[in-house]
């Protein structure tokens, strides 16, 4: 929006005082009121800090607040725009600290936690720093019991659900991606030396979405909404080591959902290419 207040720099604002100010912005945003009780209680401030703090947001942000006498609190104008931009919905109804402001109970659905285990990421992270290869007995689900082999980090990786390895297998030689809870146990350290390039973890791929050919017009228009597509697209770029994992996590490997691939030709040489073997590695069976 052409007439928003500036966004304040972060380095004119110390780290408390910044923390304050966003509260006051979010408060008035999604409240339409903010009060000095309120700072007193969640940053444990005094009575004149919250003043001042309420002060300074307005001469910050010009006619976004007017005090109500009536209220006893600071509301929000019509013409009212965020200092700090737009705010972020998801934020919000994940903020536990504003439980208590929403008017209707927040309830996300439970899933199994995928933990790593910090020190077995510890003991991957220093090999890299130091420069070392790794024996790991890994158990892969194509296998029975799991098997020793050298490998080499080279990246991380999430699907949004997960996070992977991204290895040089010197036994294989191959990159392949790895799940932390399938590495049993390390056994041996050695100068890892130099790895072939990845190509299919450096190679970026344009992921095009659409609502699906199926939809009505008005089915297509609140999807590409709901997409925050732009000419009826959305375009994501996604790295082609992780591509079939994130055409799985969107169900996108199905034909019933609600958004489909423009581009599945292209796509679909990407996955059927000659190292096509690599980006799948050892993550097929979930």
């Amino acid at each position: 929006m052409t007439d928003a207040p500036p966004t304040p720099a972060s380095h004119d604002l110390r780290w408390s005082q910044e923390a304050r100010l966003r509260a006051i912005d979010q408060a008035a945003f999604w409240d339409g009121r903010v009060n000095r009780s309120e700072l007193i209680r969640r940053f444990g401030i005094s009575v004149p800090q919250a003043t001042n703090d309420l002060r300074d947001y307005q001469a910050r942000a010009p006619g976004n607040l007017r005090y109500d006498t009536r209220e006893k609190a600071y509301l929000a104008e019509e013409g009212f725009r965020p200092l700090f931009g737009e705010p972020s919905a998801e934020a919000w109804l994940l903020d536990a600290g504003a439980e208590e402001a929403r008017p209707l109970p927040v309830v996300v659905t439970p899933r199994p936690e995928r933990r790593v285990d910090p020190w077995v990421l510890r003991r991957v992270v220093q090999a890299k720093r130091a420069g070392l290869a790794l024996r790991v007995l890994y158990q892969t689900m194509d296998q029975p019991e799991p098997s020793w082999r050298w490998i080499s980090p080279m990246a991380f990786g999430s699907d949004g659900v997960r996070w992977h390895l991204r290895a040089w297998n010197h036994d294989a030689g191959r990159h392949e991606d790895m799940l932390f809870p399938r590495m049993v146990a390390f056994d041996g350290e050695r100068p890892a030396g130099a790895a072939p390039v990845d190509e299919v973890w450096e190679r970026v791929v344009s992921v095009r979405l659409r609502p699906a050919g199926r939809l009505s017009e008005g089915q297509r228009r609140v999807i590409e909404a709901d997409y925050q597509m732009v000419g009826g697209e959305a375009r994501l770029e996604v790295r082609a080591a992780l591509l079939w994992l994130f055409l799985r996590r969107m169900r996108l490997d199905r034909e019933d959902g609600l958004v489909e691939v423009a581009n599945r030709a292209e796509l679909v040489e990407v996955l059927e290419g000659p190292k096509a073997r690599f980006q799948g590695g050892d993550v097929e069976q979930r």
